[in-house]
């Protein structure tokens, strides 16, 4: 059975093989289902996807956050707050928050057939998010984390330490 992810999107990529230039076997992902499927995945690699939706094959990353420091904050983020939509990822030593803006106020008056529950499948869908808040951890014994916003002013634009 051949290999396959569903983003978020609702887009559907398939595992491909491949010759690679030098011998050997290459896997990639594909949107298009016809060609040469993978049966399984590569030892060593994970299909990967962003907040945004973009995915690809990756190899493993080792976890350093644990899990119920991401589903901390994740149960933060699910309270409602002014119609933002909030994604968590995972990467290394670092969790970052993604916020993604309202831009669905006007799908309501040109479809008013959709249920509220479509809309908001739809509005995840079409949503693009840019991180906001992050937080490093610096202490792998005590689990000390250093918070960081970033800081869209034109002079800046970068991460700022928020405290300890």
């Amino acid at each position: 059975m051949p290999i396959t992810h569903t983003s978020r999107t609702g887009k559907t990529y398939y595992l491909h093989t491949g010759p690679k230039r030098g011998g050997g076997i290459q896997y990639f992902l594909s949107t298009k289902s016809s060609g040469p499927l993978a049966d399984a995945l590569p030892e060593g690699f994970e299909i990967h996807e962003t907040v945004n939706g973009q995915v690809f094959l990756r190899r493993t990353q080792p976890r350093l956050i644990r899990d119920e420091e991401a589903a901390l904050i994740e149960r933060a983020l699910e309270k409602p707050r002014g119609g933002n939509l909030y994604k968590l990822e995972a990467r290394g030593n670092t969790l970052t928050i993604f916020e993604s803006q309202d831009n669905s106020s006007g799908l309501g008056d040109l479809f008013p057939k959709i249920r509220s529950q479509n809309m908001s499948e739809f509005r995840e869908r079409l949503a693009s998010y840019q991180p906001v808040m992050r937080f490093i951890l610096v202490d792998g014994e005590k689990r000390g984390f250093a918070p960081e916003r970033y800081c869209f002013r034109g002079s800046v634009d970068d991460w700022i330490p928020i405290g300890p």
